[in-house]
């Protein structure tokens, strides 16, 4: 009995350890730094389609008007491991893919015309970029 009541009181005095809030990010799709340098940046988005580019004024170059989605290229070379200003850039294209369908990502389906998308139809259903954007997300 004496010992259950010197449990009991111990119990009792401790407190609850707080880890804080959960990050926001702790469920997000953060794919290779380095893939997102070599293959989709190069020959996805930052591609020449027919004129246009994902990053042009009034698409996707941070002013707003092209959704919350800013790939405007940042002064700095693109290198590997990412500059701090390419950060967001990459960030950005993450947060628009999804993890265990990749082919129903955001970055997929806008640009392919599946969902509406201000810039039209860019790319295939079944092109190499989407093909990129598998690889990108699906690789160990």
């Amino acid at each position: 009995m004496l010992r259950a009541l010197l449990l009991f009181a111990l119990l009792a005095g401790c407190d609850t350890v707080d880890l804080g809030a959960t990050p926001a990010d702790v469920n997000a799709c953060r794919p290779s730094q380095q893939f997102f340098v070599e293959q989709i940046w190069p020959n996805y988005l930052s591609k020449d389609f027919g004129g246009k580019h994902c990053y042009d004024a009034r698409c996707h170059d941070g002013s707003g008007t092209g959704g919350a989605l800013n790939l405007k290229p940042p002064a700095v070379p693109l290198a590997f491991p990412l500059p701090p200003e390419w950060q967001s850039v990459y960030k950005g294209a993450t947060e628009q893919t999804e993890c265990t369908i990749p082919r129903s990502s955001k970055i997929v389906e806008k640009p392919d015309g599946v969902v509406t998308h201000g810039g039209g139809m860019l790319i295939s259903p079944t092109g190499p970029e989407v093909d990129l954007v598998v690889q990108w997300v699906t690789a160990p």
